[in-house]
């Protein structure tokens, strides 16, 4: 059964309008660290080291905990397991930077027809468009979606074409899927051994494929985690395990902890794991209810939306770490979205009952709508700041036309930095520089590791002093590295010297030419009066 031209305009509004805004979020330098990890991950691909980053070295343990500096060589499969990357190489040699935004959103469409053409096959088409408009609607799959890439995009395709293949009784969209969705990153088995309880509930009948599900996901969950990631660096056991379960962990938690260790400690506390099951309460109802949202609720009634659901939901309710898991603009909700986006098909399925009626489908368009102005009003990811204030007290705003002078301004002084160089640059700046060997983050860090093990300096670096300036008044990470910033950066002015400046856009080359007139301008901005502490205000 083919698509309806509702769904199909649908998914083209979706992939129209996140191409665009992803394209805006990349000329006014929205994009940020992520993406640039991604893009240099890929770009060493390609040219024979596979996986290898020295901006995802700069979070490893060895650099965080241990005071290293980056290191040429590092592999980032100790931190996230992420085979399918490669799949997207290709790409990125073929159309550069705009190769990842391209992928993510088109997967993320793709799936909302997938997911279509699973609802139209046992309800009518009016039900399975309702559905399909709530999957595209959701704050879960428009906030990701817009932000960084992230690998888990490619889930929500991958596990729709499993149940397609499941309920089709296809073995080679089986197998595909199957021997695929652990490969996206190193905790997305769990959507197998989800699917697989599933069937157990569902098609008893075919309970030998289901174990297998549970066995081929659980498993190499346990394997990945436990002996191949440590192969590469001690970086989930050291860091991960430590900052996301650190809670659970009895013993010293600077020796680390395995994915196995880590739920024996989990287990042995009970009353701790109660607690964080259900702590903070507020937060983990609205949680529910922005994944229900746009689905009419329907996913909180669905025992299949539970199951399928239940075992990524009950990893992120006992995690913590600074990127909370509870947040519904952030990417771990496409751990839970493609469950409950299931779960909302197989309840209108079981029951049988005729398309909406004017009443549901007028509670439904108002869900659909108030889920859209709740995601408008989250500017997710910054990717709305055209439109809609970083801040309101204090108020931060830039018009559309400065973001854009900007985002011109920075392409224009970074392109004297040679496309072998190696750079340090700002958060928002790294995107943009990434695709070399070696790239690292200002301030913390201007040095890195050769790969015969020799601490070498940086020949550049970049600073955006004007968007740490403009966001340092009301968000502290920003106010932390301009104050860093104000420190460090007088003293590398004998050793680094300015080579351009443009719009609050700095680079400098070490050992270049003395530009005296830059440098004063640089060492005069350098001067202004810090903001105020936003914590203070």
């Amino acid at each position: 059964m083919g698509f309806s031209r509702e769904a199909l305009i649908a998914a083209l509004l979706f992939w129209v309008i996140g191409l665009g805004l992803q394209a805006w979020r990349s000329h006014v330098l929205l994009a940020s660290y992520d993406q640039g990890i991604f893009q240099q991950v890929l770009w060493n691909s390609l040219r024979g080291h596979p996986f290898e980053s020295t901006l995802s070295s700069q979070l490893s343990t060895n650099v965080i905990h241990g005071g290293e500096a980056p290191a040429l060589g590092y592999a980032r499969l100790g931190q996230h397991f992420t085979p399918t990357l490669l799949l997207w190489a290709p790409l990125l040699a073929l159309i550069g930077a705009a190769a990842l935004p391209l992928v993510q959103v088109t997967l993320i469409a793709a799936a909302g027809l997938l997911l279509h053409r699973l609802a139209s096959s046992g309800l009518p088409i009016r039900t399975a468009n309702w559905i399909t408009y709530g999957f595209f609607c959701g704050n879960a799959l428009v906030g990701p979606t817009l932000g960084n890439f992230t690998d888990l995009c490619q889930l929500p395709f991958a596990v729709f074409a499993l149940m397609l293949g499941l309920l089709e009784r296809r073995s080679w969209l089986i197998l595909t899927a199957a021997l695929l969705i652990p490969l996206i990153r190193e905790d997305t088995g769990i959507l197998l051994v989800a699917v697989g309880l599933w069937m157990l509930l569902r098609e008893r009948v075919r309970w030998p494929l289901a174990i297998a599900l549970i066995a081929w996901g659980g498993g190499w969950m346990l394997l990945v985690t436990s002996q191949i990631m440590p192969l590469f660096s001690d970086d989930n056991s050291k860091r991960f395990m430590v900052e996301n379960f650190g809670q659970y962990l009895t013993a010293d938690k600077a020796d680390g902890a395995s994915s196995l260790s880590m739920v024996r400690q989990a287990l042995g506390q009970p009353l701790t794991l109660l607690k964080e099951l259900i702590d903070p309460p507020g937060q983990t109802i609205l949680y529910l209810l922005g994944h229900a949202l746009p689905f009419l609720f329907v996913p909180l009634i669905s025992l299949d939306a539970w199951v399928l659901a239940g075992p990524s939901l009950l990893g992120l309710f006992l995690a913590q770490g600074s990127n909370d898991p509870l947040s519904i603009t952030i990417r771990y909700t496409l751990l839970v979205v493609p469950g409950f986006s299931l779960g909302t098909v197989f309840w209108w399925q079981r029951r049988s009952v005729a398309p909406p009626g004017p009443r549901t489908r007028l509670a439904w368009g108002a869900a659909l709508a108030l889920s859209l102005v709740l995601t408008i009003s989250s500017n997710p990811h910054r990717s709305l700041s055209f439109l809609i204030p970083d801040s309101v007290q204090p108020w931060v705003y830039s018009t559309p036309l400065a973001q854009w002078r900007h985002g011109q301004a920075a392409r224009e002084v970074l392109s004297m930095i040679p496309a072998d160089a190696s750079v340090s640059a700002n958060t928002n700046l790294v995107p943009l520089l990434a695709r070399r060997e070696v790239a690292v983050r200002y301030p913390y860090n201007t040095s890195y590791i050769d790969r015969h093990q020799v601490e070498r300096s940086v020949d550049w670096i970049a600073i955006d002093l004007d968007w740490l300036e403009r966001y340092a008044v009301a968000f502290r990470g920003d106010w932390k590295a301009l104050q860093r910033i104000r420190e460090d950066l007088p003293q590398q002015l004998d050793t680094f010297k300015v080579q351009a400046l443009k719009d609050g856009v700095v680079v400098l080359q070490r050992d270049g030419a003395i530009q005296s007139n830059l440098h004063k301008a640089v060492s005069d901005r350098l001067q202004r009066p810090l903001p105020r502490d936003p914590r203070n205000r």
